[in-house]
């Protein structure tokens, strides 16, 4: 079985912890000063690239805790981890080394036996520390 993508230990696959959706934020640093023939613009460089993820996993029927608790340990241990996406012709691509900044994690229709959600939503904001 095939990973969509990781960040550090947590494999997002198909079966398991299955990603919805990747966004992607970045900004380009350019501040303008006034001058008599219009605007002077300095290009300063690029700000923070900024990377979320939306996943969801049935974990009684298909897994998916174990992602979700690497995930849980990497956000407060504040550890930079590389984050790899899979790419056209199921090539892996290196996205960079990540620090996941915001975390959410929502449970739904609590099961009796476990106390686990049968649906457990994940979102969480990667922000990008370095690349490779």
């Amino acid at each position: 079985m095939r990973s969509l993508a990781a960040i550090g230990a947590a494999q997002l696959k198909v079966i398991g912890l299955n990603p919805q959706g990747f966004g992607r934020a970045s900004e380009s640093r350019v501040p303008g000063k006034p001058t008599f023939r219009g605007m002077d613009y300095q290009l300063t460089g690029m700000g923070e690239k900024v990377t979320t993820i939306e996943a969801v996993t049935h974990p009684h029927v298909i897994g998916g805790m174990d992602a979700v608790g690497w995930i849980i340990r990497l956000h407060e241990s504040q550890v930079p981890a590389p984050f790899i996406r899979l790419g056209p012709n199921y090539l892996g691509e290196m996205m960079g080394l990540v620090v996941i900044r915001n975390l959410s994690i929502d449970e739904d229709r609590l099961h009796p036996f476990t106390g686990i959600g049968r649906r457990v939503d994940l979102s969480a904001e990667l922000i990008h520390v370095g690349g490779l």
